[in-house]
């Protein structure tokens, strides 16, 4: 190789080191260990950005707030000492500093990126000032940032009550009190619309004045609030509602009560509010609504009269109140006879003719007589009626002082048949009676609403036909035109009238034609017509629209067809993966409506999918493919809190525990294993729902949809976030608020109380006595030989005694004083008594074993000398195995053959 050539290649291989990015598994050079930076164009020069940008922050007082150090740098890695320091340059913690503690006011937290963020949970007047974010870059570069934190005070509501009452007419101040730093500036909307000072309205510092208040006044006024400098507006609905004064509409008096019965006077009144009602007797002003046989419903202003006197006529005043007043009315009274009707008689008129009802009433005064038919809502009125055809009168009859109702029917149609109400009423009541109106007509087929039936298959049908008619109707079939229906071996009728089946078996199309269904009575003849027609299946799905995809699930917007005979009833899906073929597809079907949803799918597998509608007749074609992937395996969907709609917060019934409910999430592929559920006080603070972190829990729940938060406080609201997890890891969280009960539970006290009756206590206090008793006299029997049980005994002891027992000196003179208490003492924890008269006194030995098979011995040993002594030596042993005792004794004298 030449010079020249070697000169060159050297000159190549500079160039490229000098070009040439450094290895990207080389480690960063340092500003010491490298000789020269190598600039480059794009260089970015080293600096800090704090988000939000601005050098002042301006935030309200309560909020939460957080700021971000980022660095700016070519390397983020060689960033290092990441600080914030507060307003008097000391450094702020981090929030690793508190584990285990309460959650401070203010810490740091520092990202993977390098960026250092800054968190105050609630700002407070006296954090305002300036605060330095600082670090190092490459060691021996320092870079900073500083920012401002201004507080303000929110608007703050001191005097705006929400509901507000004016009276009609008056001169009314709406008040609306705020306060805010800086302080705020005020106007007013009704009904959304500026309100301008005028000769009506007047704004003040802290009223809206509104004079001579009319009741077109009511709505919603917005006092609304700004801070110009700050840009915070708050608004505050006031409802505003007009009270009018009461008034009693006037009285139709007198007023006819009936002797011997029961009566109710009303007085009416308007007002706003609505008012209540009193009522005295104005000759005697006595209270009536503490007065024997009378009675007032404060709320309606009836005043009831049990048992009418005559002594009950003369006036009597009524009197309203509400909050804006108060107003009177008297009303005379009078007794009188209440109306009674004596004669209303059943009629039958042919359609088309005229007629005549007629009901005779007594009463007195003579009552008035009116009709109306049982179907309708009001009567008729007295006179020609709006249709032309009905006339209403009344007449006296001079002889019987009977009123005569006449209700007079023209032309008589079908809608007249029916039962009639006869009404009598005077001043005293109101008396009724029925009576019916029968209206013959010929065959009608105006309530038949299938004109069409379906068959498919040769599927038999039964085609049913009704006709109504006055006197009923008698019904024969014809088909294809006028065939009669006779001898047909396919055909069979049931019933003549006034309904009939016509039974089909359609072997063929020739059957899907029009039946005539023909219906005759004295007063004509009509026909109606029945088509039968042949069901089909349904056609191909109209439109298939995927709405929903995890990486399990699918759901899908289906659109089936229209105007099918049968309609359709279920949709029906087969679905398979790339590799699949069709004939080993899964199938899912859905009713019509439904959510049409696909579970149990496998994440990250193309899919393919194909539909068909289904009908009586059965399932139609496949169509409508449709193609999707589902994605990967991720964490669970957000969990949905099961809150009602529309309401800001929850309330539980119970004032120490809530119970949380929610709807399971898409798992996204991998089984939801529990629910992380963190719950934590809350409270308002200018408007704003602030969190106190210091009362925080948090709880994990099994795979299920509800968890009673317990050991709440009462009326306090809580914030409550629900997490799903599956292995992939923590979903968004859902959140509610809700609010606990005031007081103390009912629902738990019912519980709280005394399970047992008085009588049980009572009965266990005396049990306990006894008991208590009977162990104070077994003690006295044991120890001093006396008591009820030591009586007992000692006669039951009593018994003649024989020679044998005279020779052996009394068989059980040796014996305890009483063998109940000896051998349960001798019983307890493994004892043996052993009687012992080598010594020449007979004494008895009670040896404890602390076994039941009585191989370790008691140390100590107890001498017992008994009460009798025979003059045998006995020899006496109590054994105890746990389960019975077991008493030997033997005999040993000079007389014994032992």
């Amino acid at each position: 190789m030449s010079a020249e050539t070697t000169s060159l290649c050297l000159s190549v291989l500079c160039i490229y080191v000098m070009t040439a990015p450094p290895p990207p598994s080389s480690p960063p050079e340092t500003m010491s260990s490298r000789p020269t930076r190598v600039a480059f164009a794009n260089a970015i020069d080293p600096h800090l950005e704090i988000l939000p940008s601005g050098e002042t922050q301006t935030k309200p007082i309560g909020s939460s707030i957080i700021l971000t150090c980022k660095p700016k740098v070519d390397n983020p890695t060689l960033v290092e000492d990441m600080q914030w320091l507060d307003q008097q340059n000391r450094v702020i913690e981090s929030l690793n500093t508190y584990a285990g503690h309460t959650k401070p006011a203010m810490y740091t937290e520092l990202h993977q990126d390098r960026s250092l963020s800054l968190f105050f949970n609630s700002l407070q007047e006296q954090q305002a000032g300036k605060y330095t974010c600082k670090g190092s870059y490459a060691r021996n570069e320092q870079l900073n940032k500083s920012v401002t934190i201004d507080t303000i005070i929110a608007i703050t509501w001191d005097n705006a009550p929400p509901n507000q009452y004016p009276i009609l007419g008056d001169d009314f101040s709406i008040m609306c009190k705020v306060r805010a730093r800086p302080s705020p500036s005020v106007d007013w909307l009704y009904n959304g619309e500026l309100i301008k000072t005028n000769d009506r309205y007047i704004i003040t510092t802290y009223s809206l004045d509104i004079k001579n208040v009319q009741e077109s006044d009511d709505g919603i006024y917005t006092c609304r609030a700004s801070v110009q400098t700050t840009g915070e507006l708050q608004e505050r609905p006031i409802r505003v509602e007009v009270h009018i004064r009461p008034s009693i509409e006037e009285l139709s008096s007198p007023i006819d009560i009936i002797e011997g019965e029961n009566a109710n006077i009303e007085c009416k009144a308007t007002g706003k509010p609505p008012p209540t009602f009193t009522w005295i007797k104005s000759l005697t002003q006595q209270n009536l609504s503490i007065a024997d046989r009378f009675g007032v419903d404060s709320v309606t202003g009836i005043l009831t009269i049990t048992n009418v006197n005559r002594e009950d006529a003369g006036e009597y005043q009524c009197t309203a109140t509400n909050a804006a007043g108060t107003t009177t009315a008297n009303i005379q009274v009078n007794v009188i006879v209440k109306p009674k009707i004596m004669e209303f008689l059943n009629k039958t008129v042919v359609q088309g003719k005229d007629t005549e009802i007629m009901c005779k009433a007594f009463g007195r005064p003579p009552p008035t007589v009116t009709f109306r038919k049982l179907t309708a809502d009001k009567q008729y009125v007295m006179g020609v009626q709006p249709d032309d055809r009905i006339i209403m009168t009344n007449r006296a009859d001079d002889v019987s002082g009977e009123t005569v109702g006449i209700l007079t029917i023209s032309s008589a149609l079908t809608n007249d048949d029916g039962l009639y109400e006869c009404v009598a009423k005077n001043a005293g009541g109101v008396a009724y009676k029925n009576g019916h109106l029968t209206v013959e007509f010929p065959p009608s087929f105006r309530n038949m609403q299938n004109n069409t039936f379906l068959s498919w298959e040769q599927r038999p049908v039964n085609l049913t036909c009704i006709a109504e008619s006055i006197p009923n109707a008698t019904i024969r079939w014809t088909w294809q035109g006028d065939r009669k229906i006779e001898n047909e071996p396919l055909f069979q009728i049931f019933g003549n009238g006034p309904i009939s089946t016509l039974h089909i078996q359609p072997l063929n199309q020739v059957y899907y034609t029009n039946y005539k269904c023909i219906a005759a009575n004295t007063h004509g003849t009509r026909e109606h017509t029945i088509e039968l027609r042949e069901g089909k299946k349904p056609a191909e799905i109209l439109s298939v629209k995927m709405v929903e995809l995890t990486a399990t699930t699918i759901r899908f917007e289906l659109i089936p067809p229209s105007q099918q005979e049968p309609p359709v009833t279920t949709i029906s899906v087969q679905y398979k993966d790339d590799n699949q073929i069709w004939q080993n597809a899964r199938n899912k079907t859905w009713s019509v409506g439904s959510i049409y949803v696909i579970e149990g799918l496998k994440p990250q597998t193309p899919y393919e999918f194909r539909f068909a509608a289904m009908n009586d007749v059965g399932l139609g074609n496949w169509g409508a493919n449709h193609h999707e992937i589902t994605p990967g395996r991720t964490v669970p969907n957000q969990p949905k809190i099961l809150t009602m709609p529309g309401s800001e917060y929850e309330q539980s019934a119970f004032n120490n525990q809530y119970e949380l409910g929610w709807l399971t999430p898409p798992d996204n592929g991998e089984p939801i294993d529990e629910y992380l559920i963190k719950y934590c006080q809350i409270r308002r603070v200018a408007g704003e729902w602030e969190v106190l972190d210091d009362t925080c829990l948090t709880i994990k729940s099994p795979s299920r949809t509800r968890q009673y938060l317990k050991g709440l406080s009462s009326d306090t609201f809580y914030r409550v976030e629900l997490q799903a997890h599956n292995i992939m890891g923590y979903s968004k969280p859902g959140l509610a608020k809700f609010r606990t009960a005031r007081g103390t539970d009912t629902n738990v006290l019912q519980h709280q109380g005394p399970l047992l009756t008085s009588g049980t206590v009572i009965g266990i206090v005396i049990a306990t006595i006894f008991i208590i008793f009977a162990i104070i006299d077994a003690i006295f029997c044991c120890v001093r030989k006396t008591g009820i049980i030591f009586i007992i005994r000692e006669r039951s002891r009593r018994k003649p005694v024989d020679e044998e027992e005279a020779k052996l000196g009394s068989l059980y003179g040796w014996r305890f004083p009483l063998p109940y208490c000896d051998q349960k003492m001798a019983n307890v924890a493994g004892v043996t008594a052993i009687q012992d008269s080598g010594s020449g006194k007979n004494t008895i030995r009670l040896v404890k074993h602390t076994a039941i098979d009585e191989k370790e011995p008691l140390k100590e040993e107890k001498k017992i000398t008994p009460i009798i002594d025979s003059g045998l030596r006995r020899e006496t042993s109590i054994t105890f195995d746990g389960k019975r005792s077991i008493s030997k004794t033997g005999f040993v004298g000079k007389d014994s053959a032992v």
